[in-house]
């Protein structure tokens, strides 16, 4: 697999054109090695080893593949990561991860061949400084290194970079059609060009008449086929394979939506495309993804394979019943509410007067008496005159009883303990007016005194005869799960 190596930000600088809308091409002059352990994309830390022995040259349009050699002696480190300088000195891009990628013991030379990836770069725009000390990587059209098949990859056919040794390929043709295949039997039939011939050539092995044989008859036959079918004669690409067992049958994944590379399974993608997930949008895709409990459903839409169609219920109704149940009344209960008190307020009423009046009366009048003052006598005055008395004058001494005369007056005659009458003529019907100031926009404060802890009655009479209302609450899952037996299902590749 290819080493998905990164760009600095002075890398992708330098490969900027002067324009600015494309890639000028490179040269890289050196590698940097580390021991130590770092994130893609950053600077070396540690820098153990500078080497100018690369080479290399683009496989695909993201792809080269690099070789670095290091043969000083006495030299003993390991390779964590590494980055490419270009001939400036700027750092195109690195690569590192946590597990030695190589090691160089004191008496052997380094030898590093990789692929390196580029996920944002066209592997074409990049040379290398010098590609002569060692043979490029080999292509069909470049002469150069590559790596040999081992039997297991011969068999299986699907690399497109290694390099399939006789004996590899010796153990590829065994395994499809046995050992020391073909017989010469077989050879002599295969150089039949006719069918006729073909007839002829096998007719008297076998008796005239027409006849069949049960394929479960001929013993041992379904085993042997099978023994000399691999996976990919077994199974289409995109088939679906279901089993009992535990374990994926050869050639096939397990559907659990897994992302994989487009580049290593190309038959399956080929088939389902990016139809159950289009993973990283270049280099992946998606295999289907088989819920837990879900089942496949058959379609003759080609525009439906593919889709997932949420589960439905079949059409159905659930009965409820509220029988209805004789008069009869429910018990309320109200809790002490504690003393309190409850708040009233009310609105300023403005500026303003209350009028007020008097009954109309009547014709009356009003009575009225003196207070009675013994037995006394009235004195001459000399200031004040009386009619019908001409000049004679009188007053009255005060408490005293004395008594004064003036001018040769005389006292009047004692008159003896008495009152004198008071009247008040009537004023006719009339009533009196009463006035009332305006008291000014105010307002009045309205007090509710506390009450003690009480409670109130209350009384739920009885309702007649009635029902209640049932309601009967969803229950399942969010799609239908279908009763039955959980077996894998595996995708053919």
């Amino acid at each position: 697999m290819a080493l998905g190596f990164t760009l600095t930000a002075a890398g992708r600088a330098a490969l900027r054109n002067a324009q600015g809308d494309g890639t000028r091409a490179v040269r890289i002059a050196k590698v940097g090695l580390t021991a130590t352990a770092f994130t893609p994309g950053e600077p070396l830390p540690n820098e153990t080893k500078r080497l100018t022995t690369i080479a290399g040259g683009a496989t695909a349009d993201d792809t080269i593949h690099v070789t670095v050699t290091d043969a000083t002696p006495d030299a003993a480190y390991a390779v964590r990561g590494f980055g490419f300088y270009l001939d400036d000195g700027t750092l195109l891009g690195s690569y590192g991860q946590a597990a030695v990628i190589v090691e160089k013991s004191a008496q052997s030379t380094l030898q590093l061949a990789a692929d390196v990836q580029f996920k944002e770069l066209d592997a074409r725009a990049i040379t290398f400084g010098d590609t002569n000390f060692f043979n490029p990587a080999a292509t069909v059209d470049t002469l150069g290194v590559v790596r040999l098949a081992a039997p297991a990859d011969a068999r299986d056919g699907r690399d497109s970079q290694r390099a399939v040794t006789p004996s590899a390929l010796r153990a590829a043709l065994d395994d499809r059609l046995g050992s020391n295949a073909p017989t010469a039997l077989t050879k002599s039939l295969l150089a039949i060009s006719t069918s006729a011939d073909y007839r002829n050539a096998i007719g008297p092995e076998f008796p005239p008449a027409a006849h069949r044989h049960p394929m479960d008859d001929i013993v041992g036959l379904l085993a042997a086929l099978a023994a000399k079918l691999d996976a990919r004669s077994r199974y289409v690409p995109g088939q679906i394979v279901v089993t009992a067992g535990v374990t994926a049958p050869p050639g096939t994944l397990l559907c659990n939506g897994a992302e994989i590379a487009r580049r290593d399974y190309a038959d399956l993608f080929a088939a389902i495309g990016t139809r159950y997930g289009k993973g990283d949008g270049s280099s992946t895709f998606n295999v289907p993804a088989f819920g837990e409990g879900q089942v496949i459903k058959a379609t003759v839409d080609p525009q439906k394979v593919g889709t997932y169609h949420a589960g439905a219920v079949l059409s159905h109704t659930h009965g409820a019943t509220a029988v209805g149940v004789a008069a009869h009344s429910h018990a309320v209960t109200l809790s002490a509410a504690g003393g309190h008190a409850h708040s009233a307020s009310e609105t300023a009423a403005g500026d303003h007067a209350h009028p007020a009046w008097t009954d109309t009366q009547g014709w009356h009048g009003h009575t009225g008496g003196t207070t009675w003052n013994g037995d006394h006598q009235h004195a001459q005055d000399s200031a004040t005159l009386y009619p019908g008395y001409g000049n004679s004058r009188v007053g009255y001494q005060g408490a005293s009883q004395s008594w004064l005369k003036y001018d040769g007056g005389v006292y009047t005659a004692v008159a003896g303990g008495h009152v004198h009458s008071l009247s008040i003529d009537g004023n006719g019907s009339h009533s009196h007016n009463i006035g009332m100031n305006n008291a000014g926009g105010h307002s009045h404060t309205i007090s509710i005194a506390a009450a003690p802890d009480h409670n109130h009655t209350a009384t739920a009479g009885d309702a007649g005869a009635h029902t209640h209302t049932v309601t009967v609450a969803a229950a399942g899952e969010s799609a239908n799960l279908a009763a039955g037996w959980h077996l894998f299902h595996f995708i053919a590749y």
